[in-house]
């Protein structure tokens, strides 16, 4: 697990989740941009449009994360009452002034009567997407809903750039679950199964006076004990259900569900890259095969899934929840394109015939 690729602390801290994402998304864009004539779309008019929906991506992305995935309140709290928000690694640290946690860099704030520490007012942290928290179906959604403005301002024809950028945005979602993997978060149900991986952390008893050691979190299990730990997420989740005990340095096997997808969209990129692109029956096949068969597979791997993510009604995550409707329409689409007479220029490039 290598959450950062430089040092956190360094003049140029680059987190490896947001690293990946971004290199992914520019390499993704250049494929698109090579492929754009063929399509009979300008280039530079590519261009633009990658620019607006990588920011509504962002944007989107970020919002479906602090409404769904559980951590709204604690946004809320960080500016209207961060005494009120708990970070495992801070509660623990005692103070009896506010200086005290700012020397301990445990926070910012002393709650006055549990005298241990707290987070600092953040009016902005729901902001802060570069600190990890982004779900890929909120800024699908906005990302497509921008695209499909600007498409239509500059005359271009749906279908075209949709099925030009299918392929590109299958191929971007690989570079997201590998930083997701190296980062440790995304992380399966426990498995026996050789595919399972373990994750590192550390984990202690608290000391004499119940304190922990810097930065660990104090954790109570699911049997009420105290626990000192640190590292992964799944490492510190097994700790606070009980299944492991110090000493010990990782996670129980886990499906490593951020490599699954990975693979899967690398099997999707390559089959429409190199098959489907191919052999097109219907201007916007590539498209509707991409939402269609992406949201199969995400809705399949969100099944081995464990970390914090949303579950909702009859245990569907938020992810399953819009997989659902876009694999439906999906299907519609493509059956009704497919039960029109095919064509050998889906797209209307062909040179008209000389009279």
């Amino acid at each position: 697990m290598y959450p950062w690729l430089t040092s956190p602390d360094g003049p140029f801290p680059l987190s490896s989740y947001f690293t990946l994402l971004t290199v992914g998304f520019m390499i993704a864009i250049f494929l698109a941009w090579r492929a754009a004539p063929r399509f009979g779309i300008d280039p530079d008019d590519l261009l633009d449009m990658s620019l607006y929906m990588f920011a509504a991506g962002l944007i989107g992305a970020r919002i479906l994360h602090v409404f769904a995935d559980g951590y709204f309140w604690d946004y809320v709290h960080l500016c209207t009452d961060p005494l009120q928000v708990e970070v495992p690694s801070f509660i623990h640290v005692p103070c009896r002034v506010d200086a005290d946690c700012v020397a301990a860099e445990a926070g910012e704030l002393c709650h006055p009567e549990a005298l241990t520490c707290r987070p600092g007012r953040d009016c902005f942290a729901a902001f802060k997407f570069w600190s990890g928290g982004l779900a890929f179906y909120g800024g699908f959604i906005l990302a497509v809903a921008i695209g499909v403005r600007f498409i239509y301002k500059r005359g271009i024809t749906f279908a075209r750039m949709a099925d030009l950028c299918a392929p590109s945005i299958a191929f971007g979602l690989i570079w997201g679950r590998a930083g997701c993997f190296l980062s440790g978060c995304c992380f399966g149900t426990v498995t026996e199964s050789p595919l399972g991986i373990s994750f590192p952390g550390g984990a202690r008893l608290p000391g004499a006076d119940g304190q922990c050691p810097k930065f660990y979190n104090l954790v109570t299990t699911s049997t009420g004990d105290k626990m000192c730990s640190i590292g992964s997420p799944a490492f510190e989740q097994h700790i606070e259900a009980g299944l492991i005990h110090p000493p010990v340095h990782h996670s129980l096997p886990v499906h490593p569900t951020q490599l699954y997808e990975a693979g899967f969209c690398l099997a999707l990129t390559l089959y429409l890259f190199f098959w489907r692109r191919k052999h097109t029956r219907f201007a916007g096949q590539v498209w509707w095969e991409m939402c269609g068969l992406y949201g199969l597979g995400r809705f399949v791997v969100e099944i081995f899934r464990n970390d914090d993510r949303g579950v909702w009604a009859l245990g569907l995550s938020t992810s399953q929840i819009i997989a659902l409707p876009i694999m439906a329409v999906s299907a519609w689409m493509l059956y009704q394109g497919l039960r029109r007479p095919p064509t050998t220029d889906p797209y209307g490039l062909a040179p008209p015939e000389q009279v």
